[in-house]
């Protein structure tokens, strides 16, 4: 027979369970998606959650990383499934098409809670619709151009300027031994996600565009035919199988020496530096960055910005609750731990945290600190721009996110690079967007 006490015990667990469930069920659960997926990222978010939780007993905030290949397919599923999540990370571009759609909850309460002045000039309007504000930057990052100073060196080789001049430097750092390429000049990504961001960034250092005022495409234009053109010269000096390398492959050849440049890097890129590359050189003074090189037809280094905006879903049920976490999120005492989270990558999109002593205190910042000039000498210069947008007129285009979706810019550019001419791979590209937007209802035929 069960005794009286086990009885007692057993019942008392009964009803705390019972009490426990209620109290979970009163729970209003807050979801946000994002795009830092490192485990050290994902803790400190989890303890910002926990430190929130404490002082809001009715909420429960989860937090889930999605890679940046990931996230606008799951996105896009979840709103056809009427499922999204209360706030997530997505693209500009993203931010501006989904708040055409009324997808969104404007977000100009989080905005206002960062003074104007108190942003970096570039991030201020980085997703406005119909003169509302609908995300608000996590954290700003640019691509950099990262090279081995020592390898140069020893070849006693110029840092390239220009598109043709990286090609002959690659050309010339490329190691043979014994009949094998144990070292090539250059790697970069062929990830569908990271052709469109090259394809933008390097049509803007051309002078080039993918659209005309009116929103028509401009893909057979001088600027778009060098690109590829380009393209094919890379794809001579780039390692086999580089269209199959993610970005962060990428950081391993470079890293692991299989590579002495990297077009495409980030500053998270330090991380695999300091984990994979001999000690003795993992430092900026071997691992250097350098402008991003120009086109023929242009003036400027141009480069991408690493931003997404947090959004907010407009039937989300935990707007409000979701707006508050964020300013929660951007405070200080929170918001540092963050960005030293992936200091060279994750920087602040607030001067005054920049200016923080504590942020500065920092030893990877300390040492990499060439890396982090580089970007914010980027943002200085504007020369920064997202994914796919050459002006910052191209943020009133909606239809930025589709064309990126479907996949045309990267066949275009792999068109030409398995041999395709130029012009007949762009002239193929121009007719579908042209199809693709006119279908949308975006363009008049």
């Amino acid at each position: 027979m069960i005794g009286r006490r086990t009885l007692a015990v057993a019942l008392f667990a009964l009803v705390l369970a019972v009490v426990v469930l209620a109290e979970a069920a009163d729970k209003k659960v807050i979801r946000l998606w994002q795009t830092e997926t490192e485990p050290q990222t994902l803790a400190v978010l989890n303890q910002i959650a926990a430190e929130y939780e404490k002082t809001h007993p009715d909420v429960s905030v989860k937090i889930e990383g999605l890679a940046w290949g990931d996230l606008e397919k799951k996105l896009t599923a979840a709103l056809a499934a009427g499922a999204p999540p209360d706030a997530a990370h997505g693209q500009p571009i993203t931010c501006v098409s989904f708040a055409a759609k009324g997808l969104l909850r404007p977000v100009d309460d989080l905005a206002d809670s960062i003074p104007k002045d108190n942003l970096v000039d570039a991030f201020r309007n980085l997703c406005q619709w119909d003169g509302k504000t609908y995300g608000v930057g996590h954290s700003p990052a640019s691509s950099v151009f990262v090279y081995r100073k020592d390898l140069l060196a020893q070849k006693s080789l110029k840092v390239p300027r220009t598109w043709d001049e990286l090609v002959q430097v690659a050309e010339t750092l490329k190691e043979v031994r014994d009949g094998q390429v144990v070292r090539w000049g250059l790697t970069m990504t062929g990830q569908p996600l990271f052709v469109n961001i090259a394809v933008g960034e390097l049509l803007k250092t051309n002078g080039g565009r993918l659209f005309d005022a009116e929103g028509r495409p401009t893909l057979t234009e001088k600027p778009v035919l060098e690109l590829l053109d380009f393209y094919k010269k890379l794809g001579r000096v780039l390692p086999p199988g580089w269209t199959g390398h993610s970005y962060l492959d990428t950081f391993a050849n470079l890293a692991n020496d299989k590579a002495a440049m990297l077009y495409q890097a980030y500053g998270r890129g330090v991380g695999y530096i300091e984990k994979y590359a001999a000690k003795d050189i993992a430092d900026p003074d071997h691992f250097a960055v350098a402008d991003k090189v120009v086109g023929p037809s242009g003036r400027t280094p141009a480069a991408q910005l690493d931003c997404e905006p947090w959004m907010v879903f407009k039937d989300a049920r935990g707007g409000p609750e979701a707006v508050d976490f964020l300013k929660f999120f951007f405070r200080d005492e929170h918001y540092v731990p963050y960005l030293h989270s992936v200091p060279i990558h994750l920087l602040s999109i607030k001067k005054s945290t920049s200016r923080n002593p504590r942020y500065a205190d920092n030893a990877m910042i300390r040492k990499w600190r060439p890396w982090v000039d580089m970007q914010e000498k980027y943002f200085r210069n504007d020369w920064i721009k997202p994914v796919l947008v050459t002006d910052w007129e191209d943020m009133k285009k909606p239809y930025l996110l589709e064309v990126m979706g479907s996949g045309i810019l990267v066949d275009m550019v792999l068109d030409a690079v398995k041999g395709v001419p130029s012009a007949e791979a762009a002239a193929r590209a121009q007719k579908r967007v042209e199809e693709l937007l006119a279908s949308s209802g975006y363009l008049k035929k």
